[in-house]
């Protein structure tokens, strides 16, 4: 995966330790750190979540994204590819923007970004799982071409399993029969 990504409106890159005091305010807002065990209470647990990242991409290949806002300077979020519930070699796409900044696209075009990311670097399907309340990511998803495969009970409730696989490419078949 390319370590930098940059569109009109975005810029992605992998998260370093000088990124903890913004990312904080992300991870620590209730109305955006909606997974996992919920909001973030102490900047520790934002550095350890930036080192593993880290870890990850040096193990895996898999890089976690800072999404900025290239007119601003300003982080907006985070998207990326981990090894989740469907393991290193399908891994799951995450995504998460900031309350403020929600509704204008971002998270759709970030994970839309890595989505592709994933698929040049070769892996075969990318997964994402998101509980049924969650109707903004399941939107997402579905927008950025993912469709449900399943839907689990696990010790926090319902989880959907969405995946997507490259798109096929079409190539000009030159052994075509000819009329004769």
């Amino acid at each position: 995966m390319r370590p930098l990504i940059t569109t009109s409106r975005l810029d992605l890159r992998p998260f370093r330790s000088g990124d903890a005091d913004e990312l904080h305010e992300v991870f620590a807002d209730p109305l955006t750190h909606l997974i996992g065990d919920g909001p973030f209470t102490s900047i520790d647990q934002t550095r350890s979540w930036i080192q593993r990242r880290v870890e990850l991409e040096r193990n895996t290949g898999l890089l976690w994204y800072a999404v900025r806002e290239l007119s601003a300077s300003r982080l907006l979020g985070n998207c990326g590819l981990f090894a989740g519930r469907t393991g290193i070699t399908e891994p799951e796409n995450g995504y998460e923007i900031r309350h403020a900044f929600q509704g204008h696209g971002y998270a759709t075009e970030a994970a839309h970004l890595v989505l592709r990311e994933g698929f040049a670097a070769g892996l075969p399907r990318i997964w994402a799982t998101i509980r049924p309340h969650n109707t903004t990511s399941l939107r997402i998803a579905t927008k950025i071409g993912m469709s449900e495969q399943y839907t689990t009970v696990d010790q926090k409730g319902s989880l959907t399993f969405l995946a997507s696989t490259p798109p096929l490419t079409h190539h000009r078949c030159n052994d075509a029969p000819t009329a004769g």
